[in-house]
């Protein structure tokens, strides 16, 4: 291959693009206008470069020469080639097999593409300007003159390096970190009153922070719920950001374990959320996390853990603060596997905050000398000089409030103070409620019947609600309490009339108002204008629900349990996909982005439905739909099933999604019962194929680490040698899992095993 930085290199470059761009401007439609201008420069270019090599091989003007060998001509060059470069990474990235998807992919590249070619003709001119000079001297004139197109291009270089850097940054933290320390900070930093939280702060967290290698290097604060455990951490992220900033050898990741959102509490993400953050400090962390990107690999927790432990240490101090590790999933691993990250790297210190003391999980660890850790009992003395600062500071700033009489003040303040017992956010609902009520006399009357707890607060909240009101009241709780992920408020509105039996949504069944939900809820739910998004105001609300407190009387219609709940909510998305207006199966990426758009839990069903199946108890009706939706696959044009698989790939082709199999994604997502059910029943291939890559419901079931669906599968005659498009069996996927644990025989994992078998 020539060197790209000759003249004969990059006319190959430009022959190349020249074919792509043809190629391009006949796959989609609307960019045949702007393929054509690009199609046309790049001829003109390749003409002007040819005809420079052919005159310096002639020899026959020395001035020529000259040019070709000179620093600007070479720097140009290269110049050419990167824009030559980018438009084919630019065409490539944005083109797949379906011209559908094409299509509607042009709107995001079509920008980058005509800037690209006015920087082609402007270089362009410049080969011409300098070609055209009659001697060196008229040339050197000329190159200094034109020395401003060339400083057009190079800019447009430059701003377009600097965004194909962002796109990168932002694919790698979406891959590495699909959840939002950031916005998760801002949330608990915002209730944070200022000069709360110093007895801890210019305490116990100081020392921490500032101690030398005599100093324990693990901070541990308890305290139980709606103490205050994740503002007091936003705090100490918030001095702890204020530390870095006067010295760039200091570095920090912080994560929020959100019990509302599910991807902060997966270990891998926390990892690589710490990961991220690093990059974000040190620019060579992110080579080496793309590395870890590559095609037909699990991601597992140990290649990860690495290359956190090798870029930390480039730090002369790394801080990691987790809140709530006690909602993470495999909590102890997690911590064990923070506390391997401190015992490996000497700079690194690692705050946790969590519900119980650390050392009930000291125990459980396998590490043989755990470090020294510094634990800090939020006690009710300290934090309730932080609630006495609070309600005495809400007292004043409170328009009804602030004219109560000073006895009253003092009655209300001992009162709250008192029934609060350290706890933050029984304080907050009680000032809250008094705030609202109209009169002065009226917030008197109210302290003589004060909830005495914080369960009697949500008890009193629920047993207010209209009657009119509590199906959406108990639907919207039910939906928020176990939601996979976040959900704005349109998809909770949408969730909240869903009928548990009646597979149709229209305007006849929705809300005119989605904000009315806040005002049933008022109390219980805490709603971000910003995003959009609503979440359970704390994670108190969702124990009371599911607690004995809630078993009988007259709250007991908004309790329920846990896995119950789970196969309640995957009937109710089942049931949403089910509808009359998703059984056309594939349509095209604007119809799909206008159904998306009319009918707001359309993503979260799609995503999330199997999920909740995987993590119910499996109730009759759940399981009815479930296979009443696999079924519709055996509709003219695939069905409901097909449309929910189009759902998950947009960008596959038409027959990709025709041909995926309902066991290949009951065995991906791991529904045991499902794949049971569906092998049971008539015309069943065990070895049909499905996704992206041709894989049999095996190689997905390998690959994901199911292995009593692989059992099954193998007990049915599940072919271990079958090929996907890449050329793996589903051995291959069994051996390179790092994820199964225990699971393992002779150090072999299961999978393994049953599959040599």
């Amino acid at each position: 291959m020539a060197d790209p930085i000759s003249i004969i290199g990059l006319v190959g470059q430009i022959s190349d693009l020249i074919q792509r761009a043809y190629n391009y401007g006949k796959a989609v439609h609307d960019a045949q206008s702007d393929m054509r201008k690009l199609y046309t420069e790049l001829l003109g270019l390749k003409g002007v470069l040819e005809q420079l090599e052919t005159l310096d091989i002639a020899s026959a003007e020395p001035h020529i020469a000259d040019l070709i060998r000179s620093k600007e001509f070479r720097k140009t060059l290269f110049s050419t080639s990167e824009v030559v470069g980018r438009l084919v990474e630019n065409l490539n990235k944005k083109q797949t097999s379906s011209r559908r998807v094409n299509a509607f992919l042009w709107p995001w590249v079509k920008d980058d593409v005509k800037a690209d070619i006015q920087d082609l003709e402007r270089v362009k001119t410049w080969f011409i300007v300098m070609m055209m000079a009659e001697n060196s001297t008229q040339m050197e004139i000329l190159m200094s003159e034109s020395h401003e197109i060339l400083n057009v291009v190079r800019e447009g270089q430059a701003r377009g390096k600097l965004k194909d850097e962002e796109e990168k940054r932002r694919k790698i933290s979406e891959w590495i970190q699909p959840f939002n320390p950031k916005q998760l900070h801002a949330k608990a930093a915002k209730k944070r009153m200022s000069d709360t939280g110093s007895w801890f702060l210019n305490g116990d967290f100081k020392l921490w922070m500032n101690g030398g290698g005599d100093c324990p290097r693990v901070l541990w604060l308890r305290g139980k719920s709606g103490s205050g455990k994740t503002t007091l951490h936003a705090a100490a992220v918030e001095q702890l950001k204020s530390y870095q900033q006067e010295d760039p050898s200091i570095g920090q990741a912080y994560i929020y374990c959100s019990f509302d959102d599910r991807e902060s509490q997966q270990p891998l993400n926390i990892l690589g959320s710490i990961l991220y953050q690093l990059s974000e400090q040190h620019p060579e962390a992110l080579e080496g996390i793309d590395q870890l990107r590559k095609p037909g690999e699990v991601l597992g927790e140990n290649a990860v853990f690495k290359l956190t432990s090798q870029y930390a240490s480039s730090f002369d101090k790394f801080y990691i603060s987790v809140d709530a590790i006690n909602e993470s999933f495999r909590c102890i691993e997690v911590f064990e596997m923070l506390l391997q990250l401190v015992t490996e790297n000497s700079n690194v210190r690692l705050f946790v905050t969590a519900i119980s003391s650390c050392s009930h999980w000291l125990e459980d660890l396998q590490l043989e000398e755990p470090p020294e850790m510094i634990e800090v009992d939020m006690g009710t003395e300290d934090i309730g000089r932080d609630i006495d600062f609070y309600i005495t500071t809400r007292i004043g700033q409170d328009r009804l409030l602030r004219r109560l009489s000073n006895e009253t003040k003092l009655e209300l303040r001992e009162k709250v103070l008192g029934n609060a017992k350290g706890m933050f956010r029984y304080a907050q609902c009680q000032l809250d409620s008094l705030s609202t009520l109209r009169t002065a006399k009226m917030v008197f009357n109210a302290l003589y019947d004060l909830p005495k707890d914080i369960y009697q607060v949500y008890e009193k909240i629920l047993l207010s609600i209209p009657e009119a009101d509590k199906i959406l009241a108990r639907e919207s709780l039910f939906f928020l309490s176990v939601a996979l992920r976040q959900l704005t408020i349109y998809e909770l509105a949408e969730a909240a009339i869903l009928d548990d039996y009646d597979a149709r949504v229209d305007e006849d069944c929705r809300l005119p108002e989605p904000m009315v939900l806040l005002e049933i809820c008022q109390g219980l739910v805490d709603y971000d204008e910003v995003t959009g998004v609503v979440t359970l105001a704390h994670s108190s609300v969702r124990a009371y629900i599911t607690s004995s407190h809630t078993n009988e009387g007259d709250v007991a219609w908004f309790s329920y349990n846990i896995p119950g709940i789970h196969a309640y909510l995957a009937n109710k998305c089942l049931l949403y996909l089910l509808v009359e207006n998703f059984q056309d199966c594939c349509c095209t990426n604007e119809e799909l982005e206008m159904k998306f758009k009319g009918y707001p839990l359309l993503r979260y069903a799609s995503r999330y439905w199997p999920l909740h199946a995987r993590l119910s108890d499996n109730n009759g009706r759940q399981k009815a739909s479930a296979m009443n939706f696999c079924l519709s696959s055996k509709k003219a044009g695939g069905g409901n099933f097909s449309f929910w698989v189009q759902c998950l790939m947009p960008d596959a082709s038409r027959e990709t999604i025709m041909a995926s199999e309902p066991l290949y994604y009951a065995s991906s997502f791991g529904l045991m019962g499902l794949v049971k059910s569906l092998l049971t029943s008539e015309d069943v291939a065990v070895d049909a194929r499905g996704g992206r890559y041709s894989s049999s419901a095996l190689h997905v079931a390998c690959y994901r680490g199911h292995i009593g669906i692989a059992r099954q599968l193998l007990e049915c005659g599940a072919d271990t040698n079958l090929l996907d498009t890449d050329g793996r069996t589903a051995l291959f996927w069994a051996k390179s899992h790092d994820t199964l644990g225990p699971s393992r025989v002779y150090g072999l994992p299961i999978v393994v095993l049953l599959c040599l078998q």
